[in-house]
This record gives structure tokens, sequence and C-alpha cells, in this order.
């Protein structure tokens, strides 16, 4: 009941579980991770080794999952994520954020992060994000119809949904470590589809943003419409794209390997600016 009238009635944000990768006493700057759908803070656990140690690095646990709270009422929607996130920073006494990085729903979270708190973040890299149109008036079998369709497929059968979670969990064959599906989180990751992707704004959110931003993908990942990533690297001068051959959604080993590189890239100042030509953009 008192988490209710906190949290609910008074609209006092959720402040969620961190973890530091990188804690020195100085650091000459501060990176933020936040995961995707059903993990938790251990989907970076590859790129850990490629952290730099003079860096303070910081993972949180996104609402709904890991060891953050999880109440029943939250729509885990891209605002409730990023107000938890700046809440969670406060608390943590960061008030600037050098790079953000988001892997899957984790990088919706992080668009919709720069877009509420425009001064936080300086800039941001955005790992496999599943980037959608509000509406598609294309034919039926458009690669992001049919995601939709199966989105909407999962939510509307969430009993049988939840079930195949936790077989998933169980027997280990879910591909990121972090995934955790019992009955709470389950129900937590049916709702954040819903609210998160299925019914996203990413698409103009994004296209709004002025800081510069990469977009890293895999030639291989079912979940992303990679036309959408490459358009939106086409039309806005601050957006770069970069797409890895043989790679598909999770953060393996390879996968964090070329993020480390980015990472250093963005600290050299080697990403596209508005103020500066296309040449200027991410070496492959």
């Amino acid at each position: 009941m008192f988490d209710r009238i906190v949290h609910r009635w008074l609209c006092v944000p959720y402040t969620l579980n961190v973890h530091y990768f990188c804690r020195p006493d100085n650091p000459k700057s501060t990176i933020l991770l936040i995961h995707g759908l059903g993990t938790s803070w251990r989907t970076w656990k590859p790129l850990e080794p490629h952290l730099p140690k003079d860096t303070q690095v910081i993972a949180i646990d996104m609402l709904g999952f890991g060891n953050s709270p999880k109440p029943d009422w939250k729509s885990y929607n891209a605002h409730d994520q990023a107000t938890s996130i700046a809440a969670t920073l406060r608390h943590e006494s960061i008030n600037h954020l050098d790079i953000v990085i988001g892997h899957s729903m984790g990088s919706l979270a992080a668009v919709e992060l720069a877009k509420k708190y425009p001064k936080l973040a300086q800039s941001l890299i955005l790992c496999s994000p599943p980037i959608y149109h509000p509406k598609i008036d294309e034919k039926i079998h458009h690669p992001e119809k049919i995601l939709r369709a199966l989105y909407s497929l999962i939510n509307k059968h969430p009993r049988s949904s939840k079930r195949l979670l936790q077989f998933a969990d169980r027997h280990n064959i879910w591909p990121d470590a972090g995934f955790k599906a019992d009955k709470i989180t389950a129900k937590s990751f049916l709702t954040a589809l819903n609210t998160a992707i299925i019914n996203q704004t990413t698409m103009t959110d994004i296209s709004q943003l002025k800081l510069p931003i990469t977009i890293l993908s895999g030639k291989l990942d079912p979940l992303i419409v990679e036309r959408n990533l490459k358009k939106l690297a086409k039309e806005h001068k601050n957006i770069a794209h970069r797409s890895m051959t043989m790679q598909g959604h999770e953060i393996t080993d390879t996968y964090a390997e070329r993020l480390s590189g980015l990472i250093r890239q963005h600290f050299a100042g080697e990403y596209p600016s508005k103020s500066t030509s296309r040449t200027k953009r991410l070496r492959k």
C-alpha cells in the first residue's frame, strides 16, 4: 500500500538496481549501459574486458527486470524507463553522461532519456535497436508488419507466452545470459513488449535529437528493420549506422569487441556532427 501511495499517487519515480563495472575515484568520463527486454545488467558482461578503467561505467536493471522494482500497475514504456533511469542517476549523484549505450529495447529507452533530458548525455550508441514506424502502409509481407504481427500475437495469448518464456528460462535456451522469466518478470516482458516496442514513437523521437548517435546492428538480426536504420543515417547528419556481417541480436564477444571500438571513437570525438561534413563518420 505504501509503495502505491508513494509511486502511483504521489508520482515519485522508482530507483533502479545498479551495477558498476568500473568505479574509479576520479573518473575521466561516465558511461551508462541500458539492457534490453527481459534481461538485466548481465547482458553487458561480454563488454567488461574492453571497458576503459579510468571511466565510470554504470549498468542498470530496467524497471520490471533484474533486481529492480516490478510494480504490477506500471506500463513499462520508454517514458517510464527514462524517468526511473533519471531518478537513479540523481540518487547516484551522476549529472552527466559521456555515452549512453542501449541494447534492443534499452536503445529505445536511451532515445527517450535523451529527449526528456537533453543536457544529460553527450552521445548515444544504440545496439540492435528495434526501431519501427508508428504505422506501415506497405505490403503485408513487409518485415516490419510481420514483426508487429508476431509481437501482437504474443500479447494476445499472455498465458501461453508466459509459459513459453518460463520454459526458455528453465532450460537456458534464451540467448542472453541475463534473461529471467518468473511469473512477475514474464508479465513485465509482455507489458513492455506492447507499450515500448509495438506502440513506440522512437522513429519520430530520434529524428528530433541533435546529439551524436551511432547505431550498431547485425545483418543476421531478425528483430531489426535495417532499412529504417539506414534511412535515419541518410537523413540525419548526427546519426551514423554501422552494420556487422555475421552478427545477430545479442551482445556476444565479437559484438562487444566491435562496440568497444565505437566507444573509443566516441571518446575521441570521431562521430558524426551537425556542424561537420559527412566524411567525419565513424570509420569501420
